[in-house]
């Protein structure tokens, strides 16, 4: 197990920090390129006046946004405040091997030169025909005349692709505080005597740190196939878990710290987490848009298809992401600008809190034992506030954790249909995508419609709660935000946006496979509807496995995937692994801790309750 973690640190220290390409940048998705002045130099008409303002001496010519891009008004004469011509840079540009090699591969190819900023060029680099195409792109310095950015392929539209230094999470991905977290994570489960590790969800969890290095070093030939192969890992094993009854009582989960030092950690990592947010976090578009979103809500304007500029497609999640920074944003109104924005730290902090003693709570409801719950609680709570995954969402001050504080919600309160349909609907009406779930949700085993009886109760019951929870949560959340637009504005908006989106962070964008990833497509819908048929677990630990694999297959089946998108996924993969084994603390001297669960034990004919309150269904 050493040895894993050894590596697992050297890997994050060779790679982890961003390599050739340190310029700082933006966290759009997508970058600007200048194709009006493009547009115009190439057909020869006249440029728009503020796109070829000079701005008077002292003060340097160009945007004042470092990554704004203008077109320069001579090209033989130095624009103030500079000391290469626009020719000049042009030729550097042009000379680098990498620029090149696009303009030779592209028959019919042509560039433009623009200023980036005040202190830098772009050369854009161009496809022939219509709409315009941006292949290639030249960074030059203008102080010393030399290239320092260089990309083709998918970098040149994905500026977040580009292992910018700090561009997600800042300083919470260093390699060494990242390995320490990661350490941090596991080492619960690492026992010498008897030899034991950390369970095989978990390895896989601190796993995707690997691909994350390929990342942010701009290594997306290895970034993308790592991260899908762990994915289907993890989609092979909750399918797994949750379709496969247990016929004997699972091993005991040894726990290698003490209760109290997990409290302290815990307390420990919670306090650091929070200064960090406050201190060095930033805020990428996400929360950004979240934030514009509850601004507008609170002064009573329309919400979908008007966004700013600099966030035009802020406008893609569910009415709840936005209703959720409502609070936030009234505490610590938006300026009207992408500034530090307050409120989007104190959402991202409320809801990492909120997830944290959530899953507090899962733990304390799923053991019959008081005592044996609140330490199952505790471990829940810990490994959310070890695992770097969730310190980088929060960094990032992005708005996934709102979809694990609902995954949390299911898993708390999920006993009775109703309460599934809740927790799965607020998980919906915040990212579209979980809806998948409620088809497992709302089924126990495969019956014939007309003797569907279960629990003495009948089995179209569970179907018709979770769809009234999840019914009032679409209604009230959807009635709120759209003010009496059209319900087509916001399926277009989020539903109709997000299936078209192109992205190169899974394979099917990256390698061109359009034609496969529809299969996929189809395929995780029609197993989303399978597992809801099939027989399989319905005690919380097999619910957990069942709608991670749900989850994880509509991930794979899109393009745009990423790493925050992990945290969608935690709550349940801890329930998953952990949920079922019988906890033992190897240090404690209290009998009390190692007081067998519910599920320790030869197993009953019929599944084991949800939890310990009333069995599913009720």
């Amino acid at each position: 197990m050493a040895g894993l973690l050894l590596a697992l640190a050297l890997l994050l220290g060779g790679a982890g920090v961003a390599g050739a390409q340190t310029a700082a940048g933006g966290t759009d998705a997508r970058t600007t390129a200048g194709p009006a002045a493009a547009a115009a130099r190439t057909t020869g008409t006249a440029l728009p006046a503020q796109t070829t303002t000079r701005a008077a001496f002292p003060t340097p010519a160009g945007s004042t946004d470092p990554n704004g891009v203008t077109s320069p008004t001579d090209r033989d004469t130095p624009p103030a405040g500079h000391r290469l011509t626009a020719a000049q840079a042009e030729a550097i540009a042009r000379a680098d091997p990498k620029a090149a090699k696009v303009r030779r591969g592209t028959k019919g190819s042509y560039d433009s030169i623009f200023l980036k900023g005040q202190t830098r060029w772009q050369l854009s680099i161009y496809a022939p025909g219509k709409p315009l195409r941006e292949i290639g792109q030249v960074i030059v310095d203008d102080a010393s005349g030399k290239v320092t950015e260089s990309w083709d392929g998918p970098y040149v539209a994905w500026t977040m692709a580009r292992g910018y230094d700090g561009a997600f999470g800042r300083s919470i991905t260093n390699p060494w505080l990242w390995a320490l977290l990661c350490v941090l994570f596991l080492v619960p489960f690492v026992s010498v005597r008897p030899l034991r590790g950390p369970p095989l969800a978990f390895l896989a969890v601190a796993g995707f740190s690997a691909p994350l290095a390929f990342f942010n070093n701009a290594r997306l030939d290895w970034a993308v196939p790592l991260s899908f192969a762990l994915l289907l890992g993890l989609f092979a094993w909750s399918t797994w878990r949750g379709l496969r009854r247990p016929r004997r009582a699972p091993r005991d989960l040894l726990i290698g710290l003490p209760v109290a030092g997990l409290v302290l950690l815990g307390v420990a990592l919670l306090a650091f987490r929070i200064v960090l947010n406050v201190t060095d976090g930033n805020v990428i578009d996400v929360g950004y848009a979240s934030v514009v979103g509850a601004d507008r809500i609170g002064h009573g304007q329309s919400l979908y298809g008007v966004f700013p500029k600099d966030v035009g497609r802020g406008d893609t999640y569910g009415p709840l992401t936005y209703l959720a920074y409502v609070p936030f944003e009234q505490l610590f109104p938006w300026s009207g600008r992408w500034d530090d924005l307050p409120a989007a730290h104190a959402a991202a902090i409320g809801f990492d809190v909120l997830t944290a003693g959530l899953l507090w709570l899962v733990g304390r409801r799923q053991e019959t034992d008081p005592v044996a719950g609140r330490r199952r609680g505790v471990l829940y709570a810990y490994l959310w506030l070890a695992c770097p995954w969730t310190a980088y969402c929060l960094n990032s001050n992005a708005n996934d954790a709102l979809v694990a504080v609902a995954m949390a919600l299911l898993l708390a309160f999920g006993a009775r249909p109703f309460g599934r349909g809740l927790a799965a609907g607020a998980a919906g009406a915040a990212k579209i995508a979980p809806f998948a779930v409620l088809p497992v949700l709302a089924t126990r085993r495969r019956v014939a419609p007309t003797v569907a009886v279960e629990h003495g109760r009948p089995a179209w019951r569970p179907v018709i709660g979770v769809a009234l929870g999840a019914a009032v949560v679409v209604l009230v959340t959807g009635l709120v935000v759209l003010r009496g637009e059209p319900v087509r504005l916001l399926l277009d908006r989020t539903v109709g946006y997000q299936a078209g989106r192109d992205a190169p962070f899974m394979p099917w964008g990256y390698y061109d496979l359009g034609a496969a990833r529809d299969v996929v497509r189809v395929l995780a819908v029609g197993f989303a509807l399978l597992v809801a048929v099939l027989p399989r677990r319905h005690d919380l630990t097999g619910t957990a496995a069942i709608v991670l694999a749900v989850l994880l297959g509509l991930q794979m089946a899109t393009e745009y995937w990423f790493y925050l998108y992990l945290t969608w996924l935690l709550p349940l993969i801890f329930v998953a692994a952990a949920g079922d084994r019988p906890l033992r603390w190897l240090v404690s001297r209290d009998p009390r801790e190692t007081v067998v669960p519910r599920m320790h034990g030869p197993l009953p004919k019929e599944d084991a309750p949800w939890a310990a309150g009333a069995p599913d269904g009720a």
